[in-house]
C-alpha cells in the first residue's frame, strides 16, 4: 500500500499522543475550514451538530449554513500547515496511522520528523539561527474526508454555537484584529 502525499517521513523518533483536552471534530462532516496569513492560523470545525426538530433521527446534509457547535482553534506563531485527503477508506495510508493517530480527533507529535525537517531546512540561510522551531509543536487534527498537520508554538481554543458561516466570519475578524 502506498502512502499519503505528507511532507515528512517519520522515524522512530516521532511519538503521537491524543490532545485529551481538545474538542473531539463530528464523525460524519465536521466542515473543517481554515483562515491563514503568514503570521495568523485559524481551523473551525463542527463538534456537534443540531437536529432539525421533529426530525431527531433523519439523515442531515451538512452544510455551511447548518447549526451546532463549532470549535474555533487560533495557532499561536504558527510556521507551517498543509492538509491530505486522506479520508476513512485511506487513513492507513498515513505514516503515523499506527503509532496513536486515529479517527476523528486532535493529536500532538513529539519529537517530530516534520518539525526536525524545518529546522534543517533553515540551514540553507546564509546566516541559519541553530534553535530556530526547535520549541514549535506539530498538531495533527483528523477529520472525515482529511487530515490538517500544523506547526506552531501551542494552539488556544474555544467553542461556541452557530454555523460554518458564523466561525469563518469569526475567523476573518480575528485575522484583522491586530492584537490577535
Amino acid at each position: 500500500m502506498g502512502k499519503a502525499i505528507v511532507l515528512y517521513t517519520p522515524d522512530e523518533h516521532d511519538a503521537v499522543f491524543e490532545e485529551a483536552d481538545s474538542s473531539r471534530p463530528l464523525s460524519g462532516a465536521p466542515l473543517p475550514s481554515i483562515v491563514a496569513a503568514e503570521n495568523k492560523l485559524f481551523l473551525a470545525y463542527y463538534t456537534k451538530l443540531w437536529l432539525p426538530e421533529g426530525r431527531p433521527n433523519s439523515p442531515v446534509l451538512v452544510s455551511g449554513s447548518s447549526l451546532g457547535t463549532i470549535s474555533l482553534t487560533e495557532f499561536e506563531c504558527p510556521i507551517a500547515f498543509f492538509s491530505v485527503p486522506v479520508s476513512n477508506e485511506t487513513f492507513d495510508a498515513h505514516p503515523l496511522a499506527f503509532r496513536g493517530l486515529s479517527g476523528y480527533g486532535v493529536f500532538r507529535v513529539e519529537n517530530s520528523s516534520w518539525i526536525r525537517r524545518l529546522t534543517a531546512v533553515q540551514y540553507y540561510h546564509s546566516k541559519p539561527y541553530p534553535g530556530a522551531f526547535s520549541d514549535k509543536k506539530h498538531f495533527i487534527f483528523v477529520f472525515h474526508d482529511s487530515i490538517v498537520e500544523v506547526a506552531a508554538d501551542d494552539l488556544r481554543e474555544r467553542s461556541f454555537d452557530g454555523s460554518m458561516i458564523d466561525a469563518q466570519g469569526e475567523m476573518l475578524q480575528l485575522m484583522r484584529d491586530p492584537s490577535s
